[in-house]
């Protein structure tokens, strides 16, 4: 990554470590008499990410329209601004833009490009659509007019400024207004391209982000296969033939009850008859 400065107040700087820039001599960006503080913000850059902080006590600061009180995570076409200088955050090898749009309008979505297409959007990150998302199941119109999908009140806006849409799995700017580049795509100046996920489109004061889950990035396709070929997993019936099934196992005969001994059955008839003698016996004789 690297900080440009738009109108030549100081040549690019690369961005490792820490970036200070102020007024006061001997930081990494010095600009006396800029009217900026002594040490108005800092860019830092770690195995996280880059950062931009600001020090306490220091001036306004504002990333994209918004303003940073202590720190701010920064990503490639990021627009800051310390009072009034203005710094651009770029890649250092900026992929190539296709410039090359199909010619006509896309066809209308099926149901199942439509649910896939409701996963990209639009999302406002400064001016009036700062924190909305659009879909793209549909060209947005982009402009000042009243029927713009995504209206700019500004007077630098054309009535009919783009449109965005979806052409199977690429998002295509398209430019409606006269005249040359008039939109910002990562800090560079573009008149129709070819989007990817996490670009970032600046016209006048109002920037957005394309956030699309999924989609590949240049040069790749895959969202219009696999919205053109849905899969969907069911389970397969398994027949039962119940008529065929065999009859079940008889169950097993219980065993007959083993034969009685007739002899042991008259010594107990037997055996009974003298217990009941002697308990008469007993009742009649005793005294």
């Amino acid at each position: 990554m690297q900080l440009t400065f738009p109108n030549g107040e100081h040549p690019n700087v690369p961005l490792q470590g820490e970036v200070a820039i102020g007024s006061r001599a001997g930081l990494r960006v010095s600009l006396p008499g800029s009217g900026l503080a002594p040490h108005h913000a800092s860019f830092l850059s770690d195995r996280r990410g880059l950062w931009l902080r600001v020090p306490n006590g220091a001036p306004a600061v504002h990333l994209n329209a918004r303003p940073v009180q202590r720190l701010a995570q920064l990503r490639a076409g990021d627009l800051v601004c310390l009072d009034a200088l203005r710094v651009v955050v770029r890649a250092d090898e900026q992929p190539a833009i296709e410039r090359q749009i199909p010619p006509a309008a896309p066809a209308p979505l099926g149901e199942a490009q439509r649910v896939a297409a409701a996963r990209v959007v639009l999302r406002g990150l400064s001016g009036a659509h700062f924190g909305r998302s659009h879909t793209l199941t549909e060209p947005r119109l982009i402009g000042r007019s009243p029927a713009a999908d995504l209206r700019l009140d500004d007077p630098a806006v054309a009535e009919r400024h783009a449109v965005i849409e979806l052409h199977g799995d690429r998002v295509v700017l398209r430019a409606l207004a006269p005249g040359g580049e008039t939109t910002l795509l990562n800090g560079v100046p573009v008149r129709d391209a070819v989007l990817s996920p996490g670009d970032q489109l600046v016209i006048e004061q109002h920037r957005f982000v394309l956030e699309a889950p999924g989609l590949p990035p240049r040069g790749q396709s895959s969202l219009g296969k696999s919205a053109a070929n849905p899969h969907t997993q069911t389970m397969k019936a398994v027949n039962v033939a119940v008529a065929n099934d065999p009859a079940p196992a008889p169950e097993p005969a219980a065993p007959a009850p083993a034969a009685r001994d007739p002899g042991a059955l008259w010594w107990l008839i037997a055996a009974a008859m003298v217990l009941a003698a002697a308990l008469t016996a007993l009742l009649v004789y005793a005294p």
